[in-house]
């Protein structure tokens, strides 16, 4: 294979992107782009803003200042290989108490937001993708700590991303009942 071969390989793979996104509903196109960008937001509305003449920033002012704030739900898109593709889970925006194992270290902290799947906890201190954590979640909804474990899937600025794995059937109703009643 020569190089122009390899490059329209790589071509063939954008445009095949291109029409699978394309024939997204607009909602699921919001949820991958997230994804993609690794949920800086902020990053890319700055950026989108910088490149905006004056007149739209203007513009832009005056409308956020009408817009009143309410807090949403996360929907999150899994992209993981072994997974059924472009599944959706709810994610609610909390700030739950819950004691974190990870190896020898023992530590107090939030939960930030969870899903029956994942959870993002509240953590300045950087743990390495994969390694398995050990959680007691506390869920206002009943009345024991949930012994949930888990492997670290993303850890940054904003905290420790975590897939459950193993989780018991029971945890996973109670977790999805806490995010239904508390909406």
């Amino acid at each position: 294979m020569n190089d122009l071969d390899s490059q329209i390989g790589k071509y063939k793979v954008t445009a095949r992107l291109f029409n699978f996104i394309n024939d997204l509903p607009q909602d699921k196109q919001y949820i991958l782009y997230k994804q993609l960008i690794k949920g800086d937001v902020t990053t890319e509305l700055f950026k989108l803003i910088i490149d905006m003449p004056e007149d739209k920033k203007n513009q832009l002012l005056e409308q956020l200042g009408e817009i009143p704030y309410e807090e949403e739900w996360i929907r999150t898109i899994n992209l993981d290989e072994n997974e059924s593709f472009m599944r959706e889970d709810i994610r609610k925006v909390c700030m739950m108490p819950v004691r974190c194992k990870v190896e020898d270290r023992s530590f107090k902290s939030y939960i930030i937001d969870i899903s029956a799947v994942g959870a993002l906890i509240e953590s300045n201190d950087h743990f390495p993708i994969g390694q398995k954590i050990e959680m007691a979640i506390k869920l206002p909804n009943h009345p024991k700590a949930l012994e949930v474990k888990g492997r670290i899937i993303r850890s940054g600025a904003r905290g420790i991303a975590v897939k459950y794995y193993d989780l018991k059937r029971i945890h996973e109703e109670l977790i999805r009942l806490f995010i239904k009643t508390n909406q």
